[in-house]
Order: C-alpha cells, then sequence, then structure tokens
C-alpha cells in the first residue's frame, strides 16, 4: 500500500512510520519538515496535497493540537482552536479524500483516551475525541463500499514526559505497542471501529 502519515515525525507517527516501512511505501506529511505539505486546518491545503497524491490507498493522521487547560480557563479561541485543528482537520481529511482518492482507500484518525478517562485541564481534548469517535462511526456508515475509516485512541505514551504531571497514576503504553493499532486499523477488513490502546478504563 501507499500510506501518508500525517504527523509521521511525532512521537507516536515515527513509530507508525517505522513499522509501516517494513511493508509498505510510506510517505510522510505534515506542515514542516514533510515530504508532503498539508495544513490539515486549511481545506485547500488539503485539496491540493489530494490532487498531488491521488495514488494513495491510505491515510494516517496522528496529528492534532488540542488546548490543556481548567474548564474555567477555557477561552473561545481555545475551544474554537481544538475544533478547528484536531477536530475538524482529521473529518476534512477524510471528507475531501473520499472525493478524490480510489474505491477502497483507508483512512486512519487520532483521538486518545479522553474521551474516556478525564484529567484536570482536559474538557476541550474530551470533547473533541468524543467527537471523533461520533464522526468515524457515522463516517463507516455512508462511505461503506468506498473507503474504511477507523480511529485510534492511544493512552499515555511510555517515555514522553510532555504533560505527565497530568496523567499521573495512568499506565503507560509503548510507542510499539500503539502503533500495531494503526497497522491492524490499516491492515484488517474493519470500519467504523475505535482501537482503544490504554489499559484502564474507569466505568
Amino acid at each position: 500500500m501507499k500510506v501518508l502519515v500525517i504527523g509521521g515525525r511525532g512521537v507516536i507517527g515515527s513509530a507508525v512510520v517505522a513499522l509501516l516501512s517494513t511493508e509498505h511505501e510510506v510517505l510522510v506529511g505534515g506542515r514542516h519538515d514533510a515530504e508532503v505539505r498539508v495544513d490539515m486546518t486549511d481545506p485547500a491545503s488539503i485539496e491540493a496535497m489530494y490532487q498531488a497524491h491521488p495514488d494513495l490507498d491510505a491515510v494516517v493522521v496522528t496529528a492534532g493540537h488540542v488546548p490543556f487547560k481548567p474548564l474555567q480557563q477555557l477561552s473561545e479561541d481555545d475551544w474554537q482552536s481544538g475544533l478547528h485543528d484536531k477536530l475538524m482537520g482529521q473529518v476534512r481529511l477524510v471528507q475531501i479524500g473520499a472525493r478524490h482518492l480510489h474505491a477502497g482507500a483507508v483512512f486512519v484518525l487520532t483521538s486518545g483516551l479522553l474521551e474516556r478517562e478525564h484529567i484536570l485541564g482536559g474538557s476541550c481534548a474530551s470533547v473533541v475525541n468524543a467527537g471523533l469517535a461520533a464522526f468515524v462511526r457515522s463516517a463507516a456508515q455512508e462511505l461503506w463500499g468506498q473507503a474504511r475509516v477507523n480511529l485510534v485512541s492511544p493512552g499515555v505514551v511510555a517515555g514522553d514526559e510532555r504533560g505527565a504531571g497530568a496523567f499521573a497514576g495512568f499506565m503507560p503504553v509503548s510507542r510499539e505497542q500503539i502503533a500495531r493499532s494503526y497497522l491492524r486499523a490499516l491492515t484488517q477488513p474493519l470500519t467504523g471501529k475505535v482501537l482503544e490502546v490504554f489499559p484502564e478504563v474507569t466505568r
């Protein structure tokens, strides 16, 4: 398969690229320092990217920004930032990509454990992640027979110190284990699935 990994230089994305590259042709996409330049917040940039690469078999997204602040400190701009970037950026990549790529194309998106778990300052992330899960389940139905779309929900990444304090007490997951879930979402006959890669779920 010819696979574009948007965010392929990041903590999770680089592990996904390393794993997929053993069996597939992988291109790294992103706003900067990437083989394929694309800004997922800009529909025109996404259109141009797909027009330049119409032969892609799959798009994997491991990029997306969301602000982490206590609820009472989240401004309107903060909410718009998270919704415009991580949520709508991935929605756009599927919606526009489905018009450009061949039948059978695969999209694998990324959310995170804050759809199910909760931390101080994680309200915006929780909304965005829940929105992505709902979108994937719905889009899979509308794109049935045309494209597959799945979602990976990673937990705290082992060895990643960013935000470690906010996630104190959570069990970390290795980058390799997370990457295998992207491989599964990409290569197995799944669509509309949310693959959770974290050990704890509070009921």
